[in-house]
Order: C-alpha cells, then sequence, then structure tokens
C-alpha cells in the first residue's frame, strides 16, 4: 500500500503509523531503536527501566474497540501484492498461503478491510510520571547509549483485529466470486473463512489472535543518564515486520526487525 492510500491516509490522521506486515506480539511498552531506515525491536520498557520507584508502570488498557477504524477499505493493489501480503497475514494466524495464488486466478486486483479493531493503550501522562523517577538498568550499557543519543522510542498504543476482509475485483472493476470451499482447504482449519455464500468476491478471514497493524510511539529524550521530555511520533513511519519484496511502494518508512 502507498501512502496515498486512503486507508494509510485515515490511520495517520489519528495519528497512527502502520504495521505494513501485521503481526501479533507487537504491544504499548516496548522499546524501539531507530537506525537508519530500520526500527529495531529490542525489548520491554521494564527491562531498561525497572519498576521498584514510587510510580508505578503505567497499566496497558486493553481492548478498548475503535469503532471508526473498523470497515474502512485500503486501496486497490494488484493481485501480485494484495496475494503476498493476504498470505503474510494468513501465515501469522497460523494458516498456510500455499496455492492461494490459484484460487485467486481470476482476479486482477484485491482491496483489504479490517473489522472489530481494538486498541491497546498506556496513558502517556503515567509514562511521563514514571520515566521521571525511573532509574536505567545499569546493566544496560548499550541501550544506555542509546537514550543519550535520543535513539530510542517507545510504543504508547497498538490497534489490532483478528478479522480481515478481503474482496477479489476483476479488470472491469467488477468483483470475481472465488470458491471459499477450496479457500478453506488452502489456508487450514486454523484460519476460519466466512462469505454469505460458497462462492464470492467478499470473503473474510479469521484467526485465533488479534494481528496488530498500526502503533503509536513517541521518542525518548536522555541527558546524563535522566529522563528530560518526550517528543510524540506522529504518523509518519510504518513498521515492516516481515520484510518481503515488492510489498512497500512509496513514501516514508522503516522497518522493523527483532534483535
Amino acid at each position: 500500500m502507498s501512502c496515498s492510500d486512503p486507508y494509510l491516509k485515515e490511520l495517520r490522521s489519528r495519528g497512527y503509523n502502520v504495521v505494513r506486515l501485521p503481526k501479533a506480539d507487537i504491544r504499548p511498552l516496548q522499546l524501539l531503536s531507530k537506525r537508519g531506515d530500520t526500527l529495531d525491536r529490542i525489548g520491554e520498557l521494564a527491562t531498561v527501566l525497572p519498576p521498584g520507584g514510587p510510580v508505578p508502570l503505567p497499566p496497558v488498557k486493553l481492548d478498548t474497540p475503535v469503532a471508526g477504524l473498523s470497515g474502512q477499505r485500503s486501496g486497490e493493489l494488484s493481485l501480485g501484492i494484495g496475494l503476498s501480503l493476504l498470505g503474510t497475514v494468513i501465515g501469522a494466524m497460523g494458516g498456510s498461503k500455499l496455492g492461494l495464488d490459484l484460487s485467486y486466478k481470476n482476479a486482477k486486483s484485491v482491496t483489504f478491510e479490517f473489522t472489530d479493531v481494538l486498541e491497546d493503550r498506556i496513558e502517556i501522562a503515567a509514562l511521563d510520571q514514571y520515566l521521571a523517577v525511573a532509574d536505567v538498568s545499569p546493566f544496560s550499557a548499550f541501550v544506555s547509549k542509546l537514550l543519550e543519543a535520543d535513539q530510542l522510542y517507545l510504543t504508547t498504543a497498538t490497534i489490532k483485529s483478528n478479522k480481515i476482509g478481503v474482496e477479489s475485483k476483476g479488470s472491469s472493476n467488477a468483483g470475481v466470486d472465488v470458491s471459499v470451499p477450496e479457500i478453506k482447504g488452502v489456508v487450514g482449519g486454523n484460519v476460519k473463512v466466512g462469505a454469505g455464500s460458497e462462492r464470492s468476491s467478499k470473503v473474510t478471514f479469521e484467526g485465533p489472535l488479534p494481528l496488530v497493524f498500526g502503533f503509536q510511539a513517541v521518542r525518548l529524550f536522555y541527558e546524563k543518564g535522566r529522563y528530560q521530555r518526550f517528543e510524540i511520533l506522529r504518523g509518519d513511519a510504518a513498521l515492516e515486520a516481515v520484510p518481503e519484496p515488492g510489498i512497500l511502494s512509496q513514501g516514508p518508512f522503516v522497518r522493523m526487525l527483532d534483535m
């Protein structure tokens, strides 16, 4: 999806950065280190700045419905890029993508939508208070250097869903029906496949775990080992959980890697 995609514009207008290839284990209070055009996920805040002072670690408010983002559609993606993205999502849900291209062989493009979107969030004011009194672990030598260099970010909110809808279209922009039983046989039992009938242009894939597809974060500023301030990352970055050729097109982005 490009930076002109209407769904990405909607996310960014709400202050969310994009996870281009959704993943289940992204959550608030994770530290990210910026390196060039890459965000490296390096661990949990409590590992580097352990609780123990007068202010506790900010609690995470879980599973708040985000009605305004449910049902928002992406722009049309070419079949190759769309199926590559869909295969990655199905893989993250615990299913298989082998043979998926045959099920969509008559389509020319696809659109995506996440439904039943939920948000996990911490209160930034509570985070500010926690950081003001928390001491950096003496065992975190490398991370201390990153803090002093202002190269650490912290996730403060994520949006997620375990259900993604896919609509397939032909060259005339009309819907192209696919065989729902055939797709069920391809993806396996871990992923539920739903539609209004056995052949439909609109198919829903539902996994056992919600996948995170957007996040908010702050950049941390330290001086001489002490917290000074934060700066909000305002919807101008994107994480790619598993780099894969052909998914990214234009616009600013960073990749997310696990150390």
